[in-house]
């Protein structure tokens, strides 16, 4: 994936969940939701890991009855992992239940 496209992913994975947060705690009666601005202040630090895995080759095998196995195989294969880190912060205010 292009860094562009990681980017804009992410915005749009975080924007959701973003609004489903802030429009749960709003039907929840919970309290203001999220918001740009005061409140608690939550922040966020996602850790996204891929791998990729590349294998060419060519090979053969006889098998019988998965007993008895002749084979030979020729192959390369490329691994690579890329990590990609996401820091991002935001605030929510929430009622806290009064202490009897």
């Amino acid at each position: 994936m292009e860094l562009k496209e990681f980017i804009k992913q992410t915005i749009i994975q975080i924007t959701d969940g973003l609004v489903e947060g802030h429009k749960y705690v709003n039907e929840n009666n919970f309290g203001e939701g999220i918001s740009d601005s005061s409140g608690k202040e939550i922040n966020f630090d996602v850790a996204v890991t891929s791998n990729e895995e590349e294998t060419t080759g060519i090979g053969g095998k006889i098998s019988i009855a998965n007993v008895f196995n002749i084979g030979a195989k020729e192959e390369n294969t490329t691994k690579a992992t890329n990590v990609s880190r996401i820091q991002f912060k935001t605030y929510l205010h929430l009622k806290m239940p009064k202490k009897k």
